[in-house]
């Protein structure tokens, strides 16, 4: 039922106004929900008014309105309807839909965890309510049990008080400031300018964790603990009883960057009906997007720990320059912490071993390392290129371990013959007490042992250099089946571009990107990708160019002159929204490319690529329209 529209005959307010206000149904800390009956024709509906101290406070009246605006826009069975603003009673209010039933906040509290078919049937109509709204440009912000009711007809999510427009072009200035509720808010929400229709997905990988658990997937003692347990904790793993596809669908979602997740609503819809279909067991084709997109990967890093690819020499996360092996005449001497000839401590020498076993896909073989702890200095790798050893010594850096990459020999290095000299005292010391011991005892003994003291010197001298010299961790190159030849030439201006990319979050979308893309020629083992190549060494491209125009444009954002109400300002903000928006899409094509194949694949469908690659070539055809000139 909805209000009727003011007519002629309606546009004079019965006695004592048009709504007639019935009991309160809830209560926030900006306003209260009460039921109210139209006198002009007995409607029933819900109200959301304005708490009396907040009606001179133009923030809160202002992000009234807003919600009015942007839910009215919004006609789903998934969310509770909107028809505007009104005022009730002499309070600012909102007339909405009036639901029968509980929020899923009272239903967790009084039950607890669900059982999975309901979990799925509620992540369902919150996934289809989601898709739907950010189709119409509109971001929730806070989505969580609480703001979510259970009608009979299905769940339906209520408030957008803290929602804006997903376009900055079009938002106010309110979308610039923090919002959410903690238990509930994605690692990037502390960024306003970072915050897109994913945000909303990891609120809902919060919520579908709780409904298999009882409880939200992070807590903490303050809220800024769990905004920081959202940042940095593992995501915790569900129950052995909870299905294999549900557990990685949630995981999915609450992957820490936002282009580890599913990339829309709409893929979290496909993959919910596949879970409702097989059982809980992951479809073919999700198997095949996790398992492409894990098999791209090479190593950590370890300056952020963050996975790296072997086919792209810098980490999307932080910028370091992750480790190569090539053949050469380098090697990577190990100097400190510590002092010449003491051994290297133990908490430095677990944090490399963890490093290298981390990065043993790169070809480390570290037996020797784990045998025993080096004296400094030492010796790490050896017969590597120039390259592979500087990105060694970056990387130990990063480790807290004092390194050099040197040509030739490491026994050319001062702290080298010195660490030799001292082992070579050492033992020559030894040496030469077993030997004159007995000259002790009986004097004329000294004069035929002193010849065997200067064997022992020379004994100890090579003894010390060889071990010395020995090397730590063996180096193997491992080849890899090459890219086509135009990628591989991309994938190395992408390692060049990364480092002048400011913000974190422009480079992981960059990497979200080139991972799909490496995943896609790697994972599949199809002959279409390598046909697909020209069509994915120019998203790549694209992909950069976009990555580095926001981020450009973001940098004169954050200036203080900067005036979103400028026309010439206003329309950065509108380039930025046409990136922004293009690469996420391009990221969602590539997702759904790769689920195709894999199910052509499962299916033994052996159709050429050209019907598949099509929403691909539009993606990067509509990026390449909006590409700066």
């Amino acid at each position: 039922m909805e209000p009727p529209t003011p007519t002629a005959s309606t546009t004079a307010s019965p006695p004592g106004g048009r709504w007639e206000l019935g009991e309160e149904l809830g209560s926030g800390a900006i306003a209260r929900v009460v039921r109210v009956r139209d006198r002009i024709d007995g409607g029933v509906f819900a109200a959301k008014l304005l708490h009396p101290r907040h009606e001179r406070d133009a923030t809160a009246v202002t992000r009234f309105r807003r919600e009015a605006e942007l839910a009215s826009r919004l006609v789903h069975p998934n969310l509770v309807r909107v028809w505007g603003a009104d005022t009730i009673a002499g309070h600012t209010a909102l007339v909405m839909e009036l639901v029968e039933g509980p929020t899923l906040a009272r239903a967790l509290a009084r039950r607890g965890s669900f059982d999975e078919a309901e979990l799925l049937a509620i992540a369902a109509g919150l996934a289809a309510g989601l898709a739907y709204a950010h189709g119409c440009g509109v971001i929730h912000r806070d989505l969580k049990p609480a703001n979510v009711l259970l009608a009979p007809e299905g769940p339906k999510i209520a408030d957008f008080g803290m929602a804006r427009a997903s376009s900055f072009a079009e938002a106010d200035r309110g979308a610039l400031t923090v919002l959410g509720t903690p238990p509930y808010m994605a690692p990037e929400c502390l960024d306003p300018l970072a915050v897109d229709p994913r945000a909303d997905l990891y609120a809902l990988g919060c919520i579908l964790h709780e409904l298999a658990t009882g409880s939200p997937p992070f807590s903490g003692p303050t809220p800024f603990a769990v905004l920081e347990a959202h940042r940095t904790a593992p995501i915790p793993a569900l129950p052995e009883h909870v299905s294999p596809g549900l557990r990685q669908l949630v995981a999915n979602l609450l992957a820490k960057a936002a282009g580890d997740r599913p990339q829309s609503a709409g893929a979290v819809m496909h993959a919910i009906a596949a879970l409702r279909d097989s059982d809980g067991m992951p479809a073919p084709a999700a198997l095949a997007v996790r398992d492409a997109a894990l098999a791209a990967a090479a190593g950590r890093c370890a300056g952020c720990g963050a996975d790296v690819l072997e086919d792209v020499r810098v980490c999307f996360r932080c910028g370091l320059v992750p480790v190569v092996l090539e053949r050469g005449r380098h090697a990577v001497l190990v100097l400190g912490p510590g002092r010449i000839s003491d051994k290297l401590e133990s908490s430095h020498r677990d944090r490399l071993v963890q490093w290298l076993r981390a990065n043993a896909a790169v070809g480390f073989e570290l037996e020797v390392l784990e045998r025993r702890i080096p004296r400094l200095p030492f010796v790490l790798l050896r017969d590597v290129s120039e390259l592979s050893a500087n990105t060694v010594v970056a990387s130990l850096e990063r480790l807290g371990l004092e390194s050099i990459a040197l040509a030739g020999s490491p026994m050319d290095h001062p702290a080298m013959r010195a660490h030799v000299w001292r082992m070579t005292g050492r033992g020559f010391t030894v040496s030469a007490a077993v030997i004159m011991t007995p000259a002790l005892a009986y004097g004329p003994f000294a004069l035929a042992l002193a010849p065997l003291v200067g064997v022992a010197a020379a004994i100890s001298w090579g003894v010390s250099r060889r071990a010395a010299g020995r090397t730590t961790v063996r180096a193997e190159s491992r080849a890899r089946p090459a890219l086509p030849p135009g990628l591989t030439r991309r994938l190395a201006e992408v390692g060049v571009a990364v480092g002048s990319i400011a913000q974190r979050r422009h480079r992981e979308a960059l990497g979200a990107v080139v991972r799909r893309v490496i995943a896609l020629v790697r994972g599949t083992g199809r002959a279409a990708t390598f046909e697909a190549a020209p069509e994915l060494e120019h998203a790549v491209n694209l992909a950069t160019v976009a990555a580095r125009r926001m981020d450009d444009i973001e940098s004169l954002m954050a200036r203080r002159d900067f005036d979103p109400a400028d026309f010439d300002h206003r329309a950065l903000m509108q380039e930025r929204d046409m990136w922004a928006a293009r690469l996420l899409d391009l990221t969602a094509t590539l997702d759904a490319l790769t689920a195709r194949l894999a199910a052509a694949q499962a299916h033994q469908q052996l159709e050429r690529g050209e019907e598949m690659l099509a929403s691909l070539r539009a993606n990067v055809e509509a990026l390449e329209e909006v590409r700066e000139p």
